[in-house]
């Protein structure tokens, strides 16, 4: 049987992805008990929403959330988000905070979902996961262009410095067709290039961001 690896943060109410945005909040509509009348005492269920900002949890960056004119997630390629052959890339002892494309230079990145480990996720949920992030820099984003990445993750609070306001990674990789995933984590469990990602968001028509159930299956 194939075997999975599990790379995203569950969703909690009240969690923290990002400073300055809200957290998710649950609203019960009704709970198994509060249905049976509906349903004459013949069976019970569950139903409940969830008000989330995009940018939640392990989420998806379409073209959208940087370009007005970009694709948004209803438009990005299944071929871009599902079913990728991977290249994980342990960046822990990266000198500096800034990661730049010596990292990833004689990989085969083409046609390929770059995972750029950091080891940053170990601080989630501590207030030292907003402090000064691990950061790929603007030459190895445009490095991955060149390479022909087509995804690019990461297990950082986000793949810019967030001291940069001109957030030169979003603009690189977002504005070359290339969607982004940030608060990636267990990449300490993936293997350099063994098995096939799979980061689908919602079809959300108008949405730039959205969390994803990001996992790697590993072949029989």
């Amino acid at each position: 049987m194939p075997r999975f690896i599990e790379l995203s943060h569950p969703i909690i109410e009240g969690m923290k992805t990002f400073p300055g945005l809200p957290g998710p909040q649950a609203v019960l509509l009704f709970d198994h008990a509060g249905s049976r009348r509906k349903y004459k005492n013949q069976s019970e269920f569950l139903i409940a929403s969830l008000h989330l900002c995009g940018n939640t949890g392990t989420y998806v960056d379409s073209p959208y959330h940087r370009f007005p004119d970009a694709p948004d997630l209803s438009e990005l390629p299944l071929d871009r988000l599902a079913d990728l052959e991977i290249v994980k890339v342990d960046a822990r002892q990266n000198l500096g905070r800034g990661i730049g494309p010596h990292l990833f230079q004689d990989l085969d990145l083409q046609g390929k979902a770059v995972l750029v480990q950091t080891g940053w996720d170990q601080h989630w949920n501590k207030e030292e996961y907003f402090e000064p992030n691990p950061f790929l820099n603007e030459d190895a984003c445009l490095y991955l262009v060149e390479a022909g990445a087509v995804f690019v993750g990461i297990d950082s609070v986000n793949i810019d410095d967030m001291g940069d306001l001109r957030r030169p990674a979003h603009t690189v990789l977002l504005g070359n067709g290339i969607p982004i995933c940030e608060h990636m984590t267990n990449l300490e469990a993936v293997a350099t290039n063994e098995g096939r990602l799979h980061a689908v968001p919602i079809a959300w028509k108008g949405g730039a961001t959205f969390p994803v159930r990001a996992y790697i299956v590993l072949p029989e």
